[in-house]
């Protein structure tokens, strides 16, 4: 089963669900949710030290709920098949839209408006839900920069390509560098993301006005290279879009107001999904310059 929950409560939730009992006693709880289950139960089958403390807190936040000593998931369990003629309606009415454009731009409006339309909550209520028998690939949405420059990625998990945003994704959850982020580890380590990037701001400036040349070795120049960021041929150039403006409109559809948090949630994630299978196939890296926004419009 796959969990998901709000931006603004991430770093608590995660801390929740990391541990190896939580999804051993959801699991459990989803099972046996046709039955009164009692705290004896749990703890037969639960013989972990830490258990009762655990289960406080999950109590506590809210993910199971203690009612006449009786113990029952706080939290909606969903199946991929559940909403999906509103996820199709919904994605076709987006993707009508998206085939419009030019391949850049499907992808750069997949980048900046359907993901803050589907990501980024308008209510600023927490929520919480799971996924069972989810194949789905986990989404990700990297950036890094400075107050000009923005660096983006859109990958997964399964597909994870070496792009600075992702980098400093890396470093900033300190997650294990891998091969194919060794090369650029060794150029910049944990560089100040705010220092490196007002460097590369440089550089990019220069290139963008055709006035770059590397007179000299340069890891920030490197770095550039190493992932694919620039090109050098006759002159240096830029291989990553970089949204500056726009001259369309993208009708968001509107959804049912009546669905509860969870349920607006999951089915955006599923819409997002859905489109992303013929908009972005593989991983997508772009530049956004400070203050350049998409016009979009709700239904």
């Amino acid at each position: 089963m796959n969990y998901y929950y709000s931006k603004n409560k991430e770093n608590f939730y995660q801390k929740l669900t990391d541990d190896p009992l939580f999804s051993s006693l959801t699991d459990y709880l989803y099972e046996h949710r046709e039955q009164e289950t009692i705290l004896r139960e749990l703890k037969k089958e639960f013989s972990q030290n830490k258990f009762s403390h655990f289960l406080d807190l999950l109590i506590d936040a809210g993910l199971i709920k203690r009612e006449e000593r009786r113990y029952h998931l706080n939290f909606p369990i969903f199946d991929p098949k559940d909403y999906l003629q509103q996820t199709i309606s919904a994605a076709v009415t987006i993707a009508e839209q998206l085939k419009r454009l030019s391949f850049d731009e499907q992808k750069l409006a997949m980048g900046e408006v359907i993901w803050a339309y589907c990501f980024e909550d308008e209510r600023k209520e927490a929520y919480f839900y799971g996924v069972r028998n989810s194949r789905e690939t986990e989404l990700l949405r990297t950036t890094a920069g400075n107050e000009k420059y923005r660096f983006i990625t859109l990958s997964s998990i399964e597909h994870f390509p070496l792009t600075l945003a992702n980098y400093f994704f890396v470093q900033k959850n300190q997650l294990p560098v891998t091969k194919a982020f060794k090369e650029l580890a060794e150029l910049i380590g944990d560089v100040n993301e705010a220092y490196f990037f007002d460097q590369i701001e440089v550089i990019v400036d220069r290139i963008r006005k055709n006035k770059y040349k590397n007179r000299r070795p340069s890891i920030f120049h490197q770095s550039l290279l190493v992932t694919n960021t620039i090109k050098e041929e006759e002159s240096f150039t830029l291989e990553l879009p970089i949204v500056e403006k726009n001259n369309f409109e993208i009708e968001l559809p509107t959804l049912d107001p009546s669905l509860t948090m969870e349920e607006t949630a999951f089915l955006k994630r599923q819409i997002f999904s859905e489109l992303s299978k013929k908009f972005i196939p593989h991983a997508f890296s772009y530049i956004k310059e400070y203050g350049t926004i998409y016009n979009s419009f709700s239904a």
